[in-house]
């Protein structure tokens, strides 16, 4: 990989006695190291910023016999370099593995790293921890200078080291495989120190340190750790062990009766613990933790599925509202993973509760979550219909318009239902003349799917005048764009006929009162657009011998009123949706050579707007 010398940067130029054209003809390595060396710490960090650019112009070889000795002599000076520059120094060291150092090549890298690993600044450590666990996969061949790191990192006196070394343990863990039992004694080790930081380091590593054993006898030498950090008097320790089975992934999943004899009960503790902070963590992960117990969907577990439910019923329960809106926000995973039965008897008697609750993220969270429940196939129509229904009526009338938004934004996933919630549709007309733009825009999203469920003479009579026309003349631009993207839907719901019929004499009639108000022709233009482009590709032949009328009809409209108006921004809006019309009209190729052709050509002749002629460019292009 080749890449030239950095040019030298105003900080840079600033900083040292060099002349800038002295600046521009030393090598890469020597503009790095004179930079560094500089008093300036913004120019220091400035050359590490540079650092992989300046390794790649270098060469592998170079960068291996000097570039890497001068990082180290950097990392290890006395006193310590500034945060900042250590921390560019490992994110930079990250980009050259194993694009430039590939395999062994890296290992010089490693006493750099430990050195970061191991100062006071939790920035710099954990970035020192991700470039390890990043170069740590390539050293598969020698995984023994790993586990040497690891054991002088354990082994240190300050904490700072191994809290580190806990972060890099499950990546040396998998590199070197199940055989290596040293590193599940270093491990142990970390949850027994005595220094809370410490113990938090492992517990918050220690799910994804078993995610990578095999084997059951291995994995059951772990509990009494694992439920030693459950007990821990540090609740800080306590939040994060209780989640370890989010990060346990098939280790847990493939042993059910581990999970049942070992995971259920700290899952059952951590839903009761008297730290909400605890409660709060495990409500945070609670899907991913049911998901990763291997019990779900199991006849045969009946009684603990149960169980598992009726511990995140307690968080759904619970006094503290931050824990109830992080249990809630699990709730359609948790009724995809239960089922309907444990849906109707644990699950569906708090959803008034829940949508009733004071707190507006748990509302929102809910609405949501109801939502999402309804996709899958878990549960029946009927049961959306009587569980959902009422509840989302009073979701779509709640006083924050997040909650609205979250339900009118996911309507479409039960559109097939709103032929029955009569409640729900009413609700959508009054909310077409909300205050929030944003819920107006959410409504304008929904009509086609209203004119779909509700049938053509519903939607004629109750949506046209109050709700698409309104919003069509919105003076919002995105609610305008709403109601124009959904034309497509809407021309393939109704059908060519009745959109011409109905639709169109209205669009015209605003049409031609806007003529002082530009912004209104382009919205009425691009209605006209969209209808085209969604006829572009349906001839004669589907069945419908109208649909080649009523395409030619928009075309007519746009080559008439689009392309000749006074106003650029029109002319633009009419050129380019010429384009996007011809790219995909198939069966309209004698119109459009024997109408649109002659007349965009004609058009481009006379055009000064240079946007105007660059849309016309491609549309002839296309033709």
């Amino acid at each position: 990989m080749s890449i030239s010398s950095p040019t030298p940067s105003l900080t840079l130029a600033r900083s040292l006695p060099q002349g800038v054209d002295d600046l521009m003809e030393m090598g890469p390595f020597d503009l790095f190291r004179s930079q560094s060396e500089t008093g300036s710490t913004e120019a220091k960090v400035d050359a590490m910023k540079r650092l992989s650019v300046v390794a790649f112009a270098m060469g592998n070889e170079q960068t291996l016999s000097t570039l890497l000795p001068y990082l180290a002599t950097l990392a290890m000076k006395q006193p310590q370099q500034e945060d900042e520059l250590l921390i560019h120094m490992a994110m930079e060291l990250t980009k050259i593995v194993p694009n430039l150092l590939k395999g062994s090549q890296a290992l010089p890298l490693l006493p750099i790293l430990e050195r970061l690993a191991a100062v006071e600044e939790t920035v710099v450590r954990e970035e020192a921890v991700k470039a390890i666990n990043h170069i740590a996969p390539q050293m598969e061949e020698d995984p023994a200078v790993l586990v040497a790191m690891v054991k002088r990192l354990v082994g240190a006196d300050w904490f700072t080291a191994k809290v580190s070394a806990a972060g890099i343990l499950p990546t040396i863990y998998q590199v070197a495989g199940e055989e290596d039992s040293e590193l599940v004694h270093l491990m142990k080790e970390l949850a027994q120190d005595e220094t809370p930081m410490v113990r938090r380091g492992a517990a918050a590593n220690l799910g994804k340190f078993m995610s990578h054993m095999k084997t059951l006898s291995v994995l059951e030498g772990m509990v009494p750790v694992l439920q030693q950090l459950c007990r821990d008097e540090q609740d800080s320790v306590r939040l994060l062990a209780v989640a370890t089975a989010a990060e346990g992934g098939d280790a847990f999943a493939g042993h059910a009766d581990f999970s049942i004899q070992v995971m259920i009960p700290i899952v059952r503790a951590g839903s009761t613990d008297l730290s909400w902070r605890v409660r709060n963590n495990l409500a945070k992960c609670f899907s991913k933790v049911a998901q990763n117990l291997g019990i779900g969907g199991n006849s045969d577990y009946g009684k603990e599925t149960a169980l598992v439910m009726a511990c995140f019923v307690a968080l759904l329960q619970d006094i503290e509202a931050e824990v109830r809106a992080a249990a809630v926000g699990h709730l359609a995973r948790m009724v995809h993973w239960g089922g309907p039965d444990l849906f109707d008897s644990h699950l569906q008697p708090l959803l008034p509760g829940l949508a009733d609750d004071i707190v507006m993220e748990v509302r929102s969270k809910c609405a949501l979550a109801l939502m999402d429940s309804s996709e899958g196939g878990t549960l029946e129509d009927e049961t959306i219909l009587q569980a959902f229904g009422p509840l989302l009526e009073n979701f779509l009338q709640d006083e924050f318009s997040e909650v609205q938004l979250h339900v009118l934004s996911n309507l479409p996933k039960i559109s097939r239902l709103l032929e029955k919630m009569n409640g729900v549709v009413s609700s959508i007309l009054n909310m077409a003349k909300a205050n929030n733009w944003r819920v107006r825009e959410g409504v304008a999203k929904l009509l086609p799917h209203l004119a779909d469920a509700r049938g053509l003479d519903f939607f004629s009579q109750v949506f046209v005048e109050p709700a698409w026309i309104s919003l069509l003349t919105d003076r919002v631009a995105s609610v305008r764009h709403a109601v124009v993207a959904g034309v497509g839907q809407l021309v393939t719901v109704t059908g060519p006929t009745w959109y011409s019929s109905q639709m169109v004499p209205r669009h015209l009639a605003i049409y031609e009162q806007a003529q002082t108000t530009y912004l209104m022709r382009i919205t009425i233009l691009q209605t006209y657009i969209e209808c085209a482009k969604s006829l572009a590709d349906v001839g004669d032949e589907s069945g419908d011998p109208s649909a080649t009328e009523v395409w030619q009809d928009m075309v007519n409209f746009i080559l008439e009123k689009g392309l000749t108006d006074k106003v650029a921004n029109v002319r633009m809006v009419a050129s380019r949706g010429f384009w996007e019309i011809v790219s995909k009209a198939s069966v309209h190729e004698s119109f459009i050579q024997a109408k649109i052709k002659p007349a965009v050509e004609s058009n481009l002749e006379q055009e000064t707007d240079l946007d105007c002629r660059y849309y016309q460019d491609l549309a002839l292009a296309e033709m």
